[in-house]
């Protein structure tokens, strides 16, 4: 019991003098840097005026090489390297075509007339017949083929078929 009561004892006393010795520490460093700041306060005030200028202060580290024009951080949105000639060319024959065809009354029939003066009708009608005579053709080519070849598996068939009916009489099924 003795030993139980000495050991809470020592352990408080050791309790004590750690947190003491954590307050004199802390105690210092406050101490260390109060004096610092105050100390060095020249070469502190020094060095903020470079870190922030006073407002209207040029402070540019480089000298730009392009314009300042506007859009997007006082520069153009367009890079000055790509070449844009073809588009602007494009654009500009797109706008003349928008303005010639601006007054004028879109019929849908006129448009079917212009397409079937290109082209006659007798070469349309031409062409037609054509397609459908090779589509006929082609159709009745196939359609030859598949009865020839019909044919010779009918005759296969029969001929398999013959072969085994005199095997069925020979057997006595």
């Amino acid at each position: 019991m003795i030993n139980l009561i000495d050991m809470v004892k020592y352990t408080l006393q050791s309790l004590k003098s750690k947190l003491l010795s954590q307050a004199m520490l802390g105690f210092m460093a406050a101490v260390i840097l109060v004096t610092t700041t105050a100390c060095n306060g020249t070469e502190a005030a020094s060095k903020s005026n470079l870190d922030n200028p006073p407002p209207g202060t040029i402070t540019e580290l480089y000298k730009p090489i392009t314009p300042e024009v506007g859009g997007m951080n006082k520069y153009s949105d367009i890079d000055p390297r790509i070449d844009t000639s073809k588009v602007d060319a494009k654009a500009e024959r797109l706008i003349k075509k928008a303005k010639n065809s601006e007054g004028k009354d879109i019929n849908p029939l006129e448009n079917i007339k212009k397409e079937f003066d290109r082209k006659g009708i007798q070469e349309r009608v031409k062409d037609t017949a054509d397609s459908v005579g090779k589509s006929a053709q082609e159709t009745v080519d196939d359609i030859s083929k598949g009865t020839r070849k019909g044919l010779a598996n009918l005759k296969e068939n029969t001929s398999s078929l013959k072969d085994e009916i005199k095997e069925s009489a020979k057997k006595g099924y």
